[in-house]
């Protein structure tokens, strides 16, 4: 008690005693989060998270996660404001337990708890444009996503500094360079084997968004990768080469809806494995210096009655331009497609279906293909308050899925192998009901 006693006088003290020209300002408080948890139940003795960025998230996410923000404006001087923000996640996974901590020795079991946000940004610095803010910290920086498959194409997220929200001509420019260091297995130390080296990846981003007509804007980007490899002493070693990527989005607003048009270019050593994920995954083997990778995302709202709409995604990408000296891989493509549509009921409940197929193709240098197909299919029945709208939340689920997959090594056909799911190793398909909850704030 007496240790609070003191921690609540110094905080009266240090706000007494603040300057004149903010002692009369009255702070912001942000609160806000996402959770997602459930419970459910199919073949096996392992709960399903099969593909979700390929056939859609809907009754197949097997995981508890949840994420508490909190900031504020704290000061305020002039015409500049000052804000502190912080984020901190917590994730469950595998392992259906009462009680789960983050002492566990066993990563499958415990909780994992993340800081993922500590950053503060000054808005008002600059006296030519007071909309503007200067950041430096750690943040999920401006991450773009698709909700509905939980992927995000477009994530820089790390520590970094930047300048946001400038006026250049008649739209806004950001600013940021963020830095990332990747733990390889195969660096090490010149005199100490057994001590493993990091790898730098100094990222540097710049996007511009501005209006083209009515209810659209257009988002430029360009985001340079700059992989650290300096073994001139022999403290690291690597292939992995700089990388690049190159963004246009275009997103237009129309009644009842909305629709998205991306289109991404990836050039270096992120060409690889940018398929479903952030295009910042670097590959440093050294077989995707000189790759080319692109990818075209279309998604989007649309209302089609007052009670019936849906949401979409379509994706198509393709890769090639490998090191044949380094892997044996000529070119990859992937094609995947997600359609969720509901129909309200009553005022807070409305029925769900979500439909998801994806087939993923890598050609070798012999001319044989492997290929992978998967398909989903979810009914759910949903309660949530505002049962029109698709973007409410919280909403609780009730569903059913079918999940099914197979695939193709080099030419020979065989079910894809869901052993880990469901103990039998014949097994390509599965049923799973149960219940789930959802909620950001």
């Amino acid at each position: 008690m007496k240790k609070i006693s003191l921690i609540a006088a110094a905080m009266f003290a240090a706000v007494t005693s603040m300057p004149a020209a903010y002692a009369d300002y009255t702070p912001n408080i942000y609160f806000n989060g996402y959770l997602r948890s459930g419970v459910f139940h199919g073949k096996g003795g392992s709960s399903y998270n099969f593909n979700k960025k390929k056939v859609g998230r809907l009754g197949n996410e097997n995981d508890t996660y949840g994420e508490i923000a909190l900031g504020s404006d704290v000061i305020k001087t002039d015409d500049t404001i000052w804000s502190v923000h912080s984020r901190l996640t917590i994730s469950n996974t595998d392992k259906n337990r009462d009680y789960q901590d983050s002492q566990k020795e066993d990563e499958h079991e415990k909780a994992q708890v993340g800081c993922r946000e500590l950053f503060v940004d000054a808005k008002g610095l600059l006296d030519w444009d007071k909309d503007a803010s200067i950041w430096v910290g750690k943040r999920f920086y401006k991450r773009e996503d698709i909700h509905i498959t939980d992927m995000y194409y477009y994530d820089i997220s790390g520590m970094g500094a930047g300048l946001e929200n400038l006026g250049v001509g008649p739209g806004k420019l950001d600013l940021a360079w963020i830095r990332r260091d990747d733990k390889e297995d195969g660096y090490y130390t010149s005199t100490n084997k057994d001590v493993k080296k990091f790898v730098s990846v100094n990222t540097l981003d710049a996007r511009y968004n501005f209006t083209v007509w009515d209810n659209a804007n257009l988002e430029l980007g360009e985001t340079f990768y700059a992989v650290d490899r300096d073994n001139k002493d022999g403290s690291m070693k690597g292939d992995g080469g700089n990388a690049n990527t190159f963004t246009i989005e275009l997103n237009q607003g129309f009644n009842g809806g909305w629709n998205k048009v991306i289109y991404q270019w990836m050039h270096g050593s992120n060409a690889r494995y940018f398929n479903y994920e952030t295009p910042t995954w670097i590959d440093y083997t050294g077989a995707s210096n000189s790759a080319n990778g692109h990818r075209l995302i279309n998604t989007g709202d649309i209302t089609i009655t007052d009670n019936f709409k849906l949401q979409h995604v379509e994706q198509y990408a393709y890769a090639s331009g490998f090191d044949h000296n380094k892997a044996d891989l000529d070119s990859k493509t992937n094609f995947s497609v997600v359609v969720r549509p509901f129909y309200q009921l009553t005022k807070m409940t409305r029925l769900i279906w979500e439909a998801g197929a994806y087939i993923d193709t890598q050609k070798k240098l012999d001319g044989s293909k492997d290929k992978q197909k998967g398909q989903k299919l979810t009914m759910a029945y949903a309660l949530t308050p505002d049962a029109s709208n698709m973007w409410s939340r919280p909403e609780i689920r009730f569903f059913v899925s079918y999940i099914h997959g197979t695939e193709s090594i080099a030419g020979e056909r065989q079910k894809v192998n869901l052993t880990k799911y469901t103990g039998d190793v014949d097994c390509n398909h599965n049923v799973m009901f149960g219940a789930q909850v959802e909620a950001w704030w």
